[in-house]
């Protein structure tokens, strides 16, 4: 955890995408809170209208049945029949007197769709009964109080029967004439309820005596609604799949009839689905989680590309510093865009980059032209030793062929000895003037791997050839350089390879094969690649090796491990390879052999 947050990307990244998280997810559990509350707010107010809509429903078909009571017990059919029956004098009078009040009774049942019609004479008695659920029927009011009207609840296997008596009376005499009784009954049953449900779209169930009578609900949940009737309040019950808010209401009565208990209140109970009604709360969250999981994978890309725009430019200058460290090539450049999407400050730091290389390369292109203009005071050192030696051969040899009756092959072998060592005056002048001086570039295009064969050909001419192997890059393109200043550089790295291979050779025993020495290996690999627009050149000898302590100084002008070098070869190639852009390192390693590696560019403007 620790390795990814030090990076600046990553940190950027982690940092945007969790507060988008943290942003989203808080917004998410508030809205979600307030939707719930609300939602259960709705509920309850929706399971209390429901309730209050119940009632108001049940007490209007209870006031509808008063009134349609009280105009049947004051129609004078009705009176009349009653009165009959109460002045027969004999059976035969009393069962005709009956007949017509049972007919009536029929009658006015059908006329007010009433489950229940019964009539009975001023002492209780019946005279007739229309409807089912009718036996046995309670005998309603106070004889004492026969004025009295009176509603009641009666349970019913088919559901909670509503009962309004009402009297039968004439009140024009003095007293009043009392007929007896009339008695109208409505079931509150399973059809009621469901009326009910169409009506306020909730669940409805009618109890009484702790026992479920009626219900919109399935027969097989009467049990379990029955557990909760005595719940104050709105109480939560599941029932099968579904969660229900339900509400118990009791339904007030003025009266109660014969052998009805008073504890035994009835009860209207209404049940609302929390299940349905908030499934769309259930939808609305899923709509929110799905919304809350693109936006968190917006966010997250988003911050990524923006965590990019930021470290892109940072990680270009970073590998910029790795590649001018591990190569000292100062001329490589960062890409400096200008996009709109890309950061300003990291295109500045890239600007700055490129600015700094460029400063340190003049400088240090200053500093290795002072460098060698300096070194020429210590020349004369150099010359005075170098120069003295050649002289004085020269010199003994002119005095020899000043002596009389000097020999054909004594002034042959004088004359090559002069040859020799005036040959060997040139190359040092001319390696001190090509050191010394400021080097011009002619840039053209060159194939380079021309350039390494004619540099092998020339350090080996009048050597064994073998001895040098060539790996060239077939796809190797054109490149703009200047292709004789690369032979000189190529020609003295070359020379101080091929040294080194004969030196080693001579340290060696050679192997034998049928009596002839034989070479296991090349003595000097020079290898060529390309690749992204640089050109590698790698000349890898098998000879004696650098040791440390000579490494540090091999590109000193003047040092040479050699009695006959002059030390400038590998500075002047250090020179021109650096003159055309490009970068030389040196690998090597006591008897294993020495690894130079040049990197240059493929073009006229990085060589410039």
């Amino acid at each position: 955890m620790i390795r990814i947050a030090s990076s600046l990307t990553n940190r950027i990244f982690i940092a945007s995408t969790l507060l988008a998280i943290v942003s989203l997810g808080l917004a998410f559990y508030f809205v979600n809170a307030r939707v719930s509350s609300d939602a259960e707010a709705d509920l309850r107010r929706g399971l209390t209208a429901a309730a209050t809509l119940v009632d108001l429903r049940r007490e209007n078909l209870t006031e509808n049945f008063r009134t349609n009571a009280l105009l049947v017990a004051d129609t004078p059919k009705l009176k009349a029949g009653m009165d009959t029956s109460g002045d027969a004098t004999n059976s035969e009078e009393l069962a005709q007197a009956k007949q017509t009040v049972q007919r009536l009774v029929d009658e006015f049942r059908q006329l007010i769709s009433a489950d229940l019609l019964v009539t009975t004479d001023p002492h209780g008695a019946l005279l007739g009964v229309s409807g089912g659920d009718a036996e046995p029927m309670l005998k309603l009011g106070d004889p004492a109080k026969p004025l009295e009207e009176i509603s009641t609840f009666v349970p019913r296997p088919r559901g909670l029967l509503e009962v309004i008596s009402v009297p039968v009376v004439n009140l024009d005499g003095d007293p009043p004439l009392i007929f007896g009784r009339l008695s109208v009954g409505f079931f509150m049953d399973d059809r009621l309820a469901m009326r009910f449900k169409e009506l306020t779209g909730s669940e409805v169930a009618f109890a009484s005596g702790g026992k479920i009578l009626a219900s919109s609900l399935p027969r097989e949940t009467r049990d379990s609604l029955a557990s909760i009737l005595g719940a104050p309040g709105e109480v939560s019950i599941t029932l099968g799949d579904e969660e229900y808010l339900a509400l118990a209401r009791p339904m007030q009565h003025a009266g109660r009839g014969a052998g009805e208990d008073a504890s035994k209140t009835p009860v209207a109970l209404v049940l609302q689905s929390r299940t349905g009604r908030l499934s769309v709360l259930n939808s609305l969250r899923l709509g929110l989680a799905g919304a809350l999981i693109v936006t968190i994978m917006l966010a997250t890309i988003l911050s990524y590309f923006v965590a990019r725009t930021v470290t892109r430019p940072l990680a270009a200058v970073t590998g910029a510093m790795g590649d001018v460290a591990a190569t000292g090539d100062l001329t490589r450049k960062v890409p400096v865009r200008s996009r709109a999407w890309d950061d300003e400050d990291a295109r500045l730091l890239a600007s700055a980059f490129n600015t700094l290389t460029e400063s340190v390369a003049r400088f240090q292109k200053e500093a290795a032209q002072k460098e060698r203009l300096s070194s020429l005071g210590r020349l004369s050192t150099v010359i005075a030793h170098e120069i003295r030696n050649p002289l004085m051969i020269i010199r003994a040899t002119l005095t020899s062929l000043r002596r009389d009756h000097v020999s054909a092959a004594d002034r042959l072998e004088a004359a090559a000895d002069i040859d020799e060592e005036t040959r060997r005056l040139n190359n040092l002048v001319s390696d001190v003037l090509d050191f010394a001086k400021p080097m011009r570039f002619d840039l053209a295009a060159a194939n380079l791997n021309d350039v390494c064969r004619a540099s092998a050909a020339a350090a080996w001419a009048g050597h064994d050839s073998s001895e040098v192997q060539l790996e060239l890059d077939p796809e190797m393109p054109l490149a703009v350089t200047d292709a004789e200043r690369m032979r000189t550089a190529l020609v003295n790295i070359l020379t101080n390879a091929r040294h080194a291979v004969h030196a080693a050779a001579g340290a060696r025993a050679p192997v034998q094969q049928g009596g002839v020495a034989v070479a296991t290996r090349p003595g000097v690999i020079v290898k060529t690649r390309y690749a992204a627009g640089r050109v590698a050149i790698t000349i890898q000898d098998f000879g004696t090796g650098i040791s440390s302590d000579d490494m540090a100084h091999i590109f000193d002008p003047y040092f040479t491990t050699r009695r006959k070098g002059t030390g400038l070869g590998l500075p002047i190639a250090k020179t021109i390879i650096e003159g055309l852009g490009g970068t030389i390192a040196v690998n090597s390693q006591i008897g294993a052999g020495t690894e130079i590696h040049l990197d240059l560019p493929l073009t006229a403007e990085a060589a410039a």
